[in-house]
């Protein structure tokens, strides 16, 4: 047996004693990446969903359409000159 064959056997023994081990933890590396990417994957359905529903909720308008009040004596008229007063300012 020569020198170079004798490290191609080597080399051979070598690899398989290392396929082998991959093998064996394959399935749980394959697990773990999958727990991995669902994690992540949930974290960004949760930021997405917090991000859209705050800026919808900013971008909508507020229409106050009526006032109310517990003073009696306040007529629809000052109510109107006062949000005209707003709406100038």
């Amino acid at each position: 047996m020569t020198e170079n064959e004798f490290d191609k056997l080597w080399q051979r023994a070598e690899a398989e004693s290392y396929s082998r081990q991959l093998a064996m933890e394959y399935p749980a590396w394959r697990q773990k990446q999958r727990r991995t990417f669902s994690v992540v994957a949930a974290l960004l359905i949760v930021v997405t969903t917090t991000v859209v529903l705050f800026t919808t909720q900013l971008r909508q308008p507020r229409n106050y359409e009526k006032v109310y009040c517990n003073r009696v004596g306040t007529t629809d008229v000052q109510w109107a000159n006062l949000a005209a007063e707003m709406l100038m300012e």
